[in-house]
């Protein structure tokens, strides 16, 4: 499905487009430096990116919240296995 929707000279990636290939998206920090700035002439705090496309995307609500869902979950699952992984070692 193509997508035609813009914000800001940014491609807008609904929920209908995000759950075809989730995967496809992920987040990143809107600090990086090739990350595209805020029209308003700041730094966006997160951004999407298109892993296929290896372009910066806007994301709906709906999307940024499953994908910072999706972070936090992947987080703390890394920090639980570091611990185990630790308390095994003591």
């Amino acid at each position: 499905m193509e997508n035609k929707n813009q914000k800001y000279n940014l491609p807008v990636i609904s929920a209908e487009v995000y759950n075809l290939t989730p995967d496809r998206y992920e987040l990143r920090q809107g600090t990086l430096p090739d990350a595209p700035p805020c029209p308003f002439g700041h730094r966006f705090k997160w951004i999407g990116f298109d892993k296929r496309e290896m372009k910066y995307v806007r994301v709906t609500k709906s999307v940024f919240k499953k994908m910072i869902a999706l972070k936090d979950e992947t987080e703390v699952s890394q920090y639980e296995k570091y611990f185990e992984e630790n308390k095994e070692n003591q």
